[in-house]
């Protein structure tokens, strides 16, 4: 895959060398960029005036499997130039469950084997912590508070649970809930361990996210927990900081998978936060799907 960095820019300097439909393409998106990272390929096929099949190529052209990852590479490179107007461009989370799937799916079992210990649990939006709500539906009884209206779904005939909402403001983006009214019912509230995701990690910057509001609340569940878990697949460490989170140091321990670079492996293991890592191998990695 390409830098994300870079991909913003690469489609305008190609603009002109595009094909007639690639050039729509490109041109809806430098335009009205906020557009073509959340509407679904079925409106964005209408509003452009090329069919799916054109905006599945025109990903693949740049070196994407399809539209989800390409959407959330070119998010990431407009949080490289402007945090304040990325937050305002938040990626689909349909888009997010479907790009590195199976390493989140992997990162999510690995983190399963974590809440054996726990007996009360917080679970954020992200769609990894997602992933992990699946793994939770057969475990054995615990209090799960989750901000996830997804999460929620998966477990509700998940009947062994206690299930909490914290309440709040609906987040169409995120299908979540954040704000004010969700922070002050975490006030008084303590869990064994929050499980929350992550946009971007970085082993000097700490841990970030596209929304301020998501930040605020992910804090907010940290203060909340004994113990802090961190889901995030090795294309997290590759992004700009975006709204902070915490420090790695307010991390007890962070799950990834075998793909993480030596580098940052080696940057996380100096550091008093445990890594542990799901192992993924190649040949799972090529049967990914990112069709929407």
């Amino acid at each position: 895959m390409n830098d994300t960095d870079n991909i913003f820019q690469r489609i305008c300097e190609d603009r002109d060398t595009l094909s007639r439909a690639f050039r729509q393409i490109a041109d809806f998106l430098i335009a009205e960029p906020r557009e073509f990272i959340t509407n679904p390929m079925r409106v964005l096929s209408e509003k452009i005036g090329v069919s799916e099949p054109t905006l599945i190529r025109f990903a693949r052209h740049y070196g994407y499997q399809g539209l989800p990852d390409l959407r959330l590479s070119f998010a990431m490179s407009l949080a490289t130039r402007d945090t304040d107007v990325a937050a305002d461009m938040e990626p689909r989370l349909k888009d997010k469950e479907v790009v590195n799937r199976i390493a989140k799916q992997m990162i999510a079992a690995k983190a399963a084997e974590l809440t054996a210990q726990d007996q009360s649990l917080l679970l954020d939006s992200g769609s990894t912590t997602q992933f992990l709500a699946e793994n939770l539906v057969s475990a054995p009884a615990k209090t799960i508070l989750t901000t996830s209206l997804n999460s929620v779904l998966i477990l509700r005939n998940a009947e062994q649970h206690r299930l909490m909402m914290p309440g709040g403001i609906f987040r169409h983006a995120a299908m979540s809930l954040a704000g004010r009214m969700a922070e002050m019912n975490l006030a008084d509230m303590t869990f064994d361990t929050a499980y929350i995701g992550a946009d971007t990690l970085h082993p000097e910057h700490g841990i970030s996210t596209y929304s301020e509001e998501e930040a605020h609340l992910n804090r907010a569940m940290i203060r909340a927990s004994k113990r802090v878990v961190v889901l995030a697949d090795a294309s997290k460490f590759k992004g700009p900081a975006l709204h902070r989170i915490c420090d790695l140091s307010d991390v007890d321990i962070i799950v990834s998978d075998s793909t993480l670079s030596s580098q940052v492996r080696s940057a996380i293991e100096a550091t008093s936060t445990e890594l542990i890592l799901a192992e993924l191998s190649l040949p799972n990695l090529e049967l990914e799907d990112t069709h929407e």
